[in-house]
């Protein structure tokens, strides 16, 4: 569905009296917003209700959160202006920027960035009997590199890459996340790629069982990938609750909120304001809040910052990249 265009913005500033103390409202928006997400039952999906539910709070929008397929399916509806605002991977944002991988028919420009989120780790799930303790072991295995067009297909094939591997070198599977699950429990697959929050529910559920392996991506190959995909971040888990009895390392890329550029700049910025003013609330919605904060929401960003937002940064003295 195609939303109207927002209504006028007003900034709206009330003296709360108590205690001596005086505090600014947050700027307001009186409009209706479409923001894309993913899979019901996934974690875009929990963190694009909990950002709208305060942000709606505090500004008087009307943020509806629709289901879809994921960062790729909410850029196309970007272009179609179908949406307003999505989640989006920083990955699949160079990709469309570029006019590269699912978007090598056309640049996709007509959205900007808000914020950064949250970080979505390159798990690499193995059956122990496979054998496979590292992507070089993938070798002539059934290796599940994810949905066909998907994000982190294409993350797979970059990996495979670094370590001197094709398609060609392994029995590749495509599978959606819930399908590469059932598929390694059912012995149809060796390993599956996926990208997502850390811990992730399938994996957890997996991991009960005592019959899986997460692989690590070894020092040397992680920063040979931030070198050439610099979109990447290097990451390690920071506890255990996979119980696999150690750390995994791997990259991840960035979730971000994204915006189309022409929506109005004042709302852009009370919609930036909400979040990073209620953050608290946010994390106690959602617990993948916790990775935002003021010290770095630009994080696997390249440049491209919408206005409004870019506003807000730099009224909280940070140096926007791009401008």
């Amino acid at each position: 569905m195609k939303v109207k265009a927002l209504a006028a913005w007003t900034v709206g500033v009330a003296l709360i009296l108590g205690a001596g103390a005086s505090l600014a409202e947050p700027p307001k928006v009186s409009g209706s917003f479409l923001m894309g997400t993913g899979s019901a039952t996934g974690n875009y999906y929990a963190f694009g209700n909990a950002l709208a539910q305060v942000v709606n709070k505090h500004t008087g929008s009307n943020i509806t959160v629709s289901s879809t397929g994921g960062s790729v399916e909410n850029v196309r509806l970007l272009k179609k202006a179908d949406i307003e605002m999505s989640l989006v991977q920083t990955d699949v944002n160079n990709y469309a920027l570029n006019g590269i991988e699912q978007f090598a028919d056309g640049a996709v420009k007509n959205f900007s960035a808000v914020t950064a989120c949250y970080p979505e780790m390159v798990q690499i799930v193995a059956s122990r009997a496979s054998g496979i303790k590292s992507v070089a072991d993938m070798r002539g295995k059934r290796i599940c590199v994810g949905a066909v067009g998907s994000g982190y297909e294409v993350a797979a094939r970059q990996i495979l890459g670094i370590y001197g591997m094709s398609y060609d070198d392994i029995d590749e599977r495509f599978l959606s996340q819930s399908e590469a699950k059932n598929a390694l429990q059912d012995d149809q697959i060796d390993a599956f790629f996926m990208c997502s929050g850390y811990p992730n529910a399938n994996v957890t559920e997996l991991s009960l069982t005592g019959r899986i392996d997460v692989i690590s991506i070894d020092d040397e190959h992680v920063g040979m990938l931030l070198e050439k995909y610099p979109f990447y971040a290097a990451f390690t888990t920071p506890d255990d609750q996979y119980k696999l009895g150690h750390p995994v390392t791997s990259v991840a890329v960035m979730s971000m909120l994204v915006a189309l550029n022409d929506l109005d700049e004042n709302d852009v910025y009370a919609i930036t304001a909400a979040i990073y003013e209620n953050l608290d609330e946010i994390r106690a919605v959602n617990k993948k809040a916790e990775h935002m904060s003021l010290e770095n929401p630009f994080r696997g960003i390249p440049g491209n910052v919408h206005p409004g937002a870019a506003r807000f940064y730099e009224e909280k003295g940070l140096k926007v990249p791009g401008r």
